[in-house]
């Protein structure tokens, strides 16, 4: 009921507003001229209409994409606790990563550790805090080692196969890890381990 009646007192309102208008204004209003202006105004109003529209939704856009970022995030702070607990046991590691040929545990959990540092890599690529032109340099020092050779050797195809159902970005970062582990390989063997040393004790 009470709808009801603000809505014919509403109705009302607005059907009543020209005649109110009339009675006020001086008889040598010149209506002609301010429905001109009105005209003009309603011009204005479209414009920063459209604008306010176009802000909300890039700010819509934003916030999907910061969402889409935090989950992306999430997902993989539990993916790397998880890692971390498989790393600390060789009997999870085993359920885990179970390795696909003969290899040392030493071995193994290296390939697992280069493996989770090409997905540093993609996290910051999909975000866009690293470019393609910084990815490449970094991808060519990853790729001087033997390890990580041998670790896109043994696990690339995987990755391709992941990224390219991927958006534009992960293709991307597929197509050049896949051209810096070629450059690397034409380029020459791989740098030898070198085993780290102990700091040396001071003289007694």
């Amino acid at each position: 009921m009470a709808y009801g009646l603000l809505g014919l007192g509403l109705m009302g309102l607005i059907v009543s507003t020209p005649f109110v208008l009339a009675a006020l204004a001086p008889a040598s209003t010149d209506w002609g001229r301010l429905s001109d202006i009105s005209q003009t105004y309603g011009a204005v109003s479209v414009v920063l209409s459209a604008a306010a529209l176009a802000g909300v939704a890039l700010s819509l856009l934003y916030q999907v994409r910061q969402s889409r970022t935090s989950n992306e995030q999430a997902v993989r702070d539990s993916h790397l606790q998880l890692v971390m607990l498989a790393l600390s046991d060789p009997d999870l590691l085993q359920a885990w990563s179970p390795p696909v040929a003969p290899v040392t545990l030493k071995r193994h959990r290296q390939h697992l550790m280069t493996s989770l540092a090409l997905g540093e890599l993609l996290q910051r690529f999909r975000i866009g805090h690293l470019s393609a032109e910084k990815l490449a340099v970094k991808l060519e020092s990853h790729f001087r080692g033997e390890i990580a050779r041998e670790q896109w050797e043994r696990d690339g195809l995987g990755w391709r196969r992941t990224m390219e159902a991927g958006d534009r970005r992960d293709r991307v970062f597929v197509r050049l890890v896949d051209e810096s582990y070629r450059a690397a390989v034409a380029a020459g063997p791989a740098s030898a381990l070198v085993e780290f040393q102990d700091r040396p004790n001071g003289p007694s």
